[in-house]
């Protein structure tokens, strides 16, 4: 490795450099030139885990669309790169992250759903032992790094503890535990993942009981006591057991981020009850796929309607005005001030507690509800006899992404980021029909292609055509390999030719250069212009636009850059309605603030201001649609 050695960064919400000094290293490299020396050196062991995990990794965007697949990527295998930024946002407000990271919080959660789910198929000493096996495989097959495993031992005090009964022995079992690791690894302390996982066991040990058996006296007292049993039982899983672990994890959140989500305790409680089907239904789909596709296909749409239901819950949490509180710097005397009062609360008085639970629908309405969600999903999918035009808010770049009146599915290029396309065509594309008919290369650059490499083999378009020079930049021959990789038909378009679809939608190459190509979009009285590669040469061939007559709707070339937009040209064409595809606080300095003023005179929609964009005609009329995911 050769490089130029730095000091590892200070931000403001982490401090690399002193995560790292604590580890006794003080400098890092930003980029580096790496040299393999020698292969297959490795642990035998984890190569066999991460080839199981990358085998999987792959099935999963296989049997599931995006948004869903990313986030059950993050739940089942622990990779969250392809969570796009507004869903990860939308956990992070409600306080939720606990769902999709693995971490202490969450691995305790989990042990907690093995627990009673096996004991409730077996005996409790049983079902103890299946959550056990059933952490250790969870573990190794989300890449068991250190946090991991730190997290899963501590999850598997929670459940030893519940077997042994009495709060002592837990609280020794847990000090042990905590004393070995430190042992192991003296830094330990300091790590916010070790701290998170104690706090949440600890909650666990010390509340779970109570508060349960404490829902169950008030619960009796209004209802027969059988009744409340029942109610007892999922009312603490998932609204009292976590408040456990949420109370004590709040000093370390408070202390770490400065802030906590008010509205945790609305959106807890109302996804935990479809998480244990999302992990053993999603699970056991994800297995039968790696043992033969079909049969994980099969079980795949058992489990999508929740993991859908969990994404649309936390996102409309995430828009109410209660979302974080933030609290500001903690000083350590406040934290080991509120953990000795609750230490004097549980030993001295357990009795205090005064909780007020609330019931959540049985899983069997979840069910029903979930499922006339998921046909209705698939309703709103089918062909409506109108065109669709999304304009996909990928920053700085270009996603069109194109449904003719009879369902017919077209994406032109694909914006620069991989999880941003996937998200938006996994909304709009229906759950288990993803395949593409066509996907145009109308810009063989890298901002407007380099999102499809990670994504045509989820989606499997039936046909490429491409416009411009296939090797203009290393992303369009990475492509290019990608295609032939997958046997993807591919045609090179030409000046002139016309793509006619079913009832009268045509899509016209008005020209082609290395660039790539300007395309005329037609369906009856819609007429759009989507000028990818245009050139001067263009626009004087077409004589400033007064050859191709009034333009209805117009895409702004080369995000919104100056030059490639003239007055001449953009009068000329008259469009009624702009359009603009470019980043929030675009590093280019796009759009020019030039081009925007001189387009006073129109209408515009940008996505950096709008978002996704959506026109929906029948031909004669448009309806414009726009929003924002974030």
């Amino acid at each position: 490795m050769s490089g130029y050695l730095d000091l590892p960064p200070e931000g403001e919400d982490f401090n690399y450099r002193d995560y790292l000094g604590r580890q006794d290293i003080y400098v890092y490299f930003a980029r580096a030139d790496l040299e393999v020396l020698e292969s297959n050196q490795g642990n035998f062991l984890l190569k066999i885990i991460f080839l199981i995990k990358a085998q999987a990794l792959e099935i999963l965007y296989q049997l599931w669309p995006d948004p869903e697949a990313s986030l059950l990527a993050g739940i089942l295998l622990g990779v969250e790169s392809g969570i796009s930024e507004g869903v990860q946002k939308a956990f992070r407000e409600t306080g939720t992250t606990h769902i999709i990271a693995i971490s202490g919080f969450n691995i305790t959660i989990v042990a907690g759903f093995f627990s009673r789910f096996f004991s409730r198929m077996l005996n409790p000493r049983r079902g103890a032992l299946a959550a056990l096996l059933g952490i250790c495989l969870y573990t190794l097959l989300v890449g068991a790094d250190a946090a991991v495993v730190r997290a899963a031992v501590m999850g598997g005090l929670s459940i030893f503890a519940q077997q042994i009964g009495g709060r002592q022995h837990g609280l020794n079992a847990a000090a042990l535990a905590s004393l070995v690791m430190i042992l192991i690894n003296p830094q330990l302390p300091w790590d916010i993942s070790f701290q998170l996982s104690l706090s949440a066991t600890l909650g666990l040990i010390l509340y779970a009981d109570p508060l349960a058996g404490w829902f169950l006296a008030l619960s009796s007292r209004f209802l027969p006591l059988e009744r409340a049993q029942k109610i007892t039982q999922p009312v603490s899983e998932y609204i009292l057991f976590t408040f456990a672990a949420q109370l004590t994890t709040l000093p370390v959140m408070l202390y770490h981020f400065h802030g906590f989500s008010l509205n945790t305790f609305l959106t807890n409680p109302a996804i935990l009850p479809v998480q244990p089907p999302i992990m053993i239904v999603g699970g056991l789909a994800l297995i039968l796929g790696l043992i033969w596709f079909p049969l994980g296909r099969l079980v795949a749409p058992l489990v999508y309607p929740f993991v859908l239901y969990t994404i649309r819950v936390v996102e409309w949490f995430s828009r109410l005005p209660i979302n974080t509180s933030h609290v500001g710097e903690i000083a350590t005397g406040w934290i080991f001030l509120f953990y000795g009062i609750l230490g004097l609360i549980t030993f001295g008085s357990p009795l205090l507690f005064q909780l007020r639970g609330f019931l959540t629908p049985s899983l069997l309405a979840i069910g029903l509800v979930l499922g006339v969600v998921l046909v209705w999903r698939g309703v709103y999918s089918t062909p409506d006899g109108h065109m669709h035009l999304y304009i996909f808010d990928v920053g700085t770049g270009s996603a069109v992404y194109l449904e003719s009146p009879s369902g017919q599915r077209i994406l032109i290029n694909g914006g620069p980021s991989t999880r941003l396309l996937s998200d938006h065509l996994g909304r709009r594309l229906p759950p288990f029909r993803r395949n593409l008919d066509l996907v145009v290369v109308a810009s063989p650059v890298k901002q407007d292609l380099d999102a499809l490499a990670g994504n045509l083999p989820r989606f499997e378009p039936r046909g490429i055509l491409w416009l411009g020079d296939p090797a203009l930049c290393w992303e369009a021959e990475n492509l290019r390999a990608v295609l032939e990789e997958n046997q993807t038909p591919l045609i090179f378009g030409e000046s002139g030719q016309t793509l006619i679809l079913s009832d009268g939608m045509r899509i016209k190459i008005l020209s082609v250069n290395d660039r790539g190509g300007t395309l005329l979009i037609d369906f009856q009285n819609f007429r759009g212009l989507f000028p990818f590669g245009i050139t001067e040469f263009n626009r004087k061939e077409w004589h400033m636009g007064r050859d191709l007559g009034e333009i209805p709707v117009y895409y702004l070339a080369d995000n919104g850059y100056q030059s490639s937009n003239p007055s001449a040209w953009i009068n000329n064409i008259h469009p009624k309605l702009v359009l603009l595809s470019v980043g929030i606080k675009d590093g280019h300095g796009l759009p020019d603030r030039g081009l925007i003023d001189r387009l006073g005179e129109y209408s515009l929609l940008r996505t950096d201001q709008h978002g996704v964009i959506h026109l929906n005609t029948d031909g004669e009329k448009l309806w414009i649609d726009v929003e924002r995911l974030d």
